[in-house]
């Protein structure tokens, strides 16, 4: 029989002082009946997070990517890892880490931390794609760049 290996979750300490975050509060309308968030509603925090971290943290504008250079970043695979539930009315911090860099994707993980311990974790690969041909192609050389920058300066140790 096969077992999952839960990863262990990180703790505060663990990510480098200097690392780029966002805070987010979870609010009313993204908790279910008994006021726990609703599962799909950490996609959206993931996505709204890279958004950020990409136009704070990369200094690229992440909507001039998609909309003026027409390079499309949708994600291939998308998953969360639950340590303990987000309720209503809490706060999250949200770190970013690069995970892995190919020619045309990239994975990252973002990592929401609630009293100082990492609560959900969430993976993401993205594909860099060309909008006007609907294909893939390699990652943008200032964004390659600035993965690769960004991922040598943080490191988590994720054994």
């Amino acid at each position: 029989m096969k077992t999952h290996n839960t990863p262990r979750p990180f703790e505060m300490d663990d990510f480098p002082d200097d690392m780029w975050s966002t805070r987010t509060k979870f609010r009313h309308g993204q908790c279910d009946p008994a006021g726990i968030v609703y599962t799909p509603n950490f996609f959206d925090v993931f996505n709204r997070a890279i958004e950020e971290w990409f136009d704070d943290a990369l200094q690229i504008p992440y909507q001039d990517v998609i909309g003026r250079r027409r390079i499309g970043l949708g994600y291939v695979a998308a998953s969360a890892t639950f340590f303990t539930p987000f309720m209503m009315g809490d706060e999250a911090e949200a770190f970013v880490a690069v995970d892995k860099i190919g020619t045309k994707s990239y994975t990252l993980s973002v990592h929401l931390v609630k009293d100082q311990r990492e609560a959900v974790r969430g993976t993401l690969t993205t594909v860099t794609t060309n909008l006007d041909a609907h294909q893939s192609t390699e990652i943008p050389d200032d964004i390659l760049e600035a993965l690769l920058t960004y991922a040598e300066a943080y490191k988590l140790d994720k054994d």
